[in-house]
């Protein structure tokens, strides 16, 4: 069985060109920091189990990346909306001056992450993404 490499990466540009239009910027590295940063502080803050269903509706080049430094974990505990978005901008590996300057940038980069997702996924894994994350500062509306 051959793999095409080819389709997985133009499945993968298509979502970042995709997601530069909802964050409203040009540039892809930053748009793939971005997602990158929510992407994994969404993977860390809700249940491993639901980690793994919602990496199984994203191109496989972005599977991997959401993989990158995965461990099984217990979810992060976060009571907070300023506590959750200094969560988002510590996942930028020291790009977070950049992208996410100041805790608005944070929080308008994550309900724009958010909606891209809503649109991308699965309504149920949309809704049990949400679900995990269990908190009114995390769920869009």
């Amino acid at each position: 069985m051959a793999m095409n490499l080819d389709n997985y990466l133009k499945d993968g540009k298509t979502w970042l060109h995709e997601l530069c239009s909802y964050l409203g910027i040009e540039d892809e590295q930053k748009a793939a920091r971005i997602f990158r940063s929510v992407l994994h502080a969404i993977r860390d803050r809700i249940p491993t189990g639901e980690a793994i269903h919602l990496a199984a509706q994203l191109p496989i080049l972005w599977k991997g990346i959401y993989f990158h430094g995965f461990t099984v974990h217990e979810p992060v505990r976060i009571r907070h909306e300023d506590e959750w978005l200094e969560f988002i901008r510590s996942k930028d590996a020291g790009a977070e001056e950049a992208d996410f300057p100041t805790l608005d940038h944070a929080y308008y980069a994550y309900h724009d992450v958010m909606a891209f997702l809503r649109d991308h996924i699965s309504e149920g894994q949309y809704e049990q993404v949400a679900q995990a994350l269990h908190s009114e500062f995390t769920i869009p509306a």
